[in-house]
């Protein structure tokens, strides 16, 4: 299995709460689009060294 290292940095403590319903939704629709798409090319991955 791949192993995949993310560096995040934060200024202040985030708090999602603080952004508009809007701005949550779309946080949380990039957060899931990208797990997704990180889970996806590890399968892809796998899959082509079997």
């Amino acid at each position: 299995m791949l192993k995949t290292e993310l560096k995040i940095e934060t200024i202040g403590e985030p708090n999602i709460q603080v952004l508009s319903e809007s701005e949550q939704h779309t946080f949380f629709e990039s957060l899931f689009a990208n797990i997704l798409k990180l889970a996806n090319n590890q399968v892809q991955g796998g899959i082509s060294n079997e």
